[in-house]
């Protein structure tokens, strides 16, 4: 028998009474937005949820979740690695915001820059500041009085709203004296005197910037206003008036977000997962309790470490608590030294945690091999389920913090031989199938050998450019077209799908005629519009329902040489799945590419040349808990990933598969199949 969500009334009752408990203990207080470099903060009452099983103390409905249609195994034989190794080395840029606005607006020469206060500004100062409403996506503008000074920040709230002085005092003399040093010798300091010329950090108490929302630090506010028109010019972060200041929220609300402010200079274009994850880490850093989130994580472990939701999706609290569970496993278990090396790695997303190990030589003490990041994910896993550091050497526990919440089994076997079950897992998600099937059998299994990179293929044939994952990024794909000799009309022809973050991720289709200065050119698809003030002008955002043909006319440019650009430029936290291009042609002078041959003379930052197909890989474990105590061998699939595990269980005897999909570059899942004979 096999016992999954839908297959064991008792095993569906106790998760949904444990989600039902977990409703009523926690209390959300953000629910984050995506806006320019908006990083909100996810935060929890302190309370830990608890769980029960057994009978339901309410009625119940359940439905079984929809299997994986099939393993994706190509026919045609084992899948190239050519698109996994062009993306792992490909370069995702930085934006400059400074030079995007001399580029394609036109506003150059604009200070980094303002001019500094004379002086520390006085208690009582009032100014004028921009705030983003994320219910609605529009920017206001408030009144706020400087209600307290220290040495190193400013306490403002907007005017009309009440506060206690003594707990304003206590937040910020806190904030000043402890939060700021314990962060700063860990991360790294934010970039002071910064934009303002000032060395004071703004804390600003003001309500009215979204129904869930307790508090953010924006990228935007770290640029001269006349770049970004709703920057506010200083090295700042929101609390949200709608909480106490004297709750802890606000105070694990500021460790997290002057992570995010240390991050601003150093790192910005790295992936939300890392960056909330070591934001996490700053809050627990400085003593203050994260519970919640992880909690929330353990209830469904199956879900992408490298990834993050946007703020509607049922899993954006659960992402925190996930990324904050691996990056305090890595402090536990290579200690602080390397997880400071972590932080300052220029590489971005896993890859700057495999640059890490390797900066460290950091070797498993039980192979003695090279550790990667899919090693530490692995032993992650099982220490996240075992929770026990009696357990080999150590590694499958939390010593820095033994009130983490523990996963349990996603899926329970208990009789032997079993026909093939068909799963999915997600990539750097997990999966527990445990067994307790007593006597001789062997567990097979079986995964697939390939994975789309994205939703859709390319509109023909196999290849097609697309834009690489990036926060805070800028990505071009160039070509020069010569229409010396064209006196008539020229139209541009395009086929284009793509995914962009709604109202704060553009991508913009460009015209020079001196490779210096760009001509933002309005397509026939696409917006003018710009809720969040991140647009350079007319823009595809949002996402086709398909492949879509796209025909500019370029007639202004007949009998001139010019050089015709696709520029994507991203915010930071939420991404969508990019831009791909295929079939491009301009009849007007014979020129017509697929991609399939060659790269059509396109000069890619940011893009790749890609086939929409990955070869799928998996890591398996398998914990064995038996009277002669609790082992953990590390498993791998052969190249068809295809692996025979015995197993040999007396009764009382049992073992737990760990099941991971180890594929990145994509957000699709991986299907398997395990047999018992």
């Amino acid at each position: 028998m096999s016992e999954n969500d839908g297959t064991n009334k008792s095993g569906v009752t106790a998760l949904i009474i444990g989600i039902a408990v977990l409703v009523c203990c926690l209390c959300l207080l953000v629910v984050g937005f995506a806006g320019y470099g908006y990083y909100t903060y996810y935060t929890y009452i302190q309370t830990a949820p608890t769980f029960t099983s057994g009978d339901p103390i309410f009625p119940v409905e359940t439905t079984e979740p929809a299997p994986p249609t099939e393993l994706f195994i190509p026919t045609e034989g084992p899948v190239s690695n050519e698109t996994l190794e062009t993306l792992s080395n490909s370069i995702v840029p930085e934006n400059d915001v400074y030079d995007l606005a001399c580029r394609l607006q036109g506003k150059c020469g604009i200070s980094r820059t303002l001019t500094p206060p004379p002086a520390p500004l006085a208690v009582g100062t009032v100014q004028k500041f921009w705030l983003l409403n994320s219910d609605t996506n529009e920017n206001f503008q408030i009144d706020a009085e400087l209600l307290y000074v220290t040495p190193l920040t400013y306490f403002w709230a907007e005017k009309g709203t009440q506060v206690d002085q003594g707990e304003v005092k206590a937040l910020m003399d806190t904030f000043d004296q402890e939060i700021i040093p314990t962060n700063r010798e860990f991360f790294g300091s934010e970039w002071t005197p910064g934009v303002d010329g000032d060395p004071h950090i703004y804390v600003l108490y003001a309500g009215g910037v979204g129904s869930n929302i307790g508090g953010y630090f924006s990228s935007s506010d770290e640029y001269n206003p006349l770049v970004h028109e709703y920057s506010n010019g200083h090295e700042l972060f929101l609390l949200s008036s709608t909480q106490p200041i004297g709750d802890d929220y606000a105070y694990s609300t500021l460790a997290h977000e002057f992570v995010h402010m240390i991050q601003f200079p150093t790192d910005r274009n790295d992936v939300s997962w890392l960056s909330e994850g070591f934001a996490e880490l700053g809050a627990f850093l400085n003593g203050y309790d994260v519970g919640g989130a992880d909690w929330y994580y353990v209830q469904n472990p199956d879900l992408q470490l490298n990834d993050w939701a946007t703020n509607d999706s049922p899993d954006f609290g659960a992402h925190y608590g996930q990324s904050f569970l691996y990056v305090a496993y890595f402090l536990d278990r290579f200690g602080e030294e390397a997880t400071k090396a972590l932080t300052a790695n220029p590489e971005n997303d896993l890859a700057s945690i495999d640059d890490t190990l390797a900066s460290l030589d950091a070797t498993d003490s039980q192979t003695g091999k090279a550790l990667t990041a899919d090693d530490v994910f692995m032993d992650w896993a099982a220490a996240m389920y075992l929770k026990d550091g009696s357990v080999g050497d150590g590694r499958y526990t939390y010593h820095n913090y033994p009130d983490a919440p523990q996963t349990t089994d996603t899926e329970a076997i208990y009789s032997c031989p079993q026909e093939p079950m068909l799963r999915d897992v997600h990539q750097y998600g997990i999966d527990y199938i445990n067994i307790s099937c007593a006597g001789e059998h062997t567990l097979v299994f079986t995964g697939s050998t390939a994975v789309q990179m994205l939703p859709s293929d390319p509109n023909s044939g196999r290849y097609a450019f697309a834009t690489n994952e990036g926060n805070e990024s800028d990505m071009t794909l160039t070509r020069e077209f010569d229409f010396t000799n064209v006196s008539g009309d020229i139209t541009f022809s395009f086929h284009t799908w793509y995914d962009l973050e709604e109202d704060f991720d553009y991508l913009y289709f460009e015209v020079s005629e001196d490779g210096q200065n760009w001509q933002i050119i309005t397509t026939p698809s696409g917006t003018g519009e710009d809720p969040s003030g991140n647009s350079y002008g007319w823009g595809y955002n949002g996402a086709t329902n398909g492949w879509m043909q796209e025909e500019i006319d370029l007639s202004q440019y007949a009998g001139k040489k010019i050089q015709v650009r696709f520029e994507y430029v991203t915010d930071a936290a939420v991404l969508g799945e990019g831009f791909l291009l295929d079939d491009v042609s301009v009849d007007a002078i014979g020129y017509q590419t697929d991609f399939e041959t060659d790269d059509g003379g396109w000069q890619a930052a940011g893009f790749s040349r890609v086939q929409n197909i990955l070869p799928q890989t998996f890591r398996l474990a398998l914990i064995k808990k038996g009277s002669n105590g609790t082992t953990v061998e590390m498993l791998q699939p052969d190249a068809s990933q295809y692996l025979e595990i015995p197993l040999s269980l007396q009764d009382g005897e049992q073992v737990t598969l760990i099941v991971s999909g180890m594929t990145r570059y994509t957000r699709n899942s991986a299907a398997y199949q395990i047999e018992i004979k």
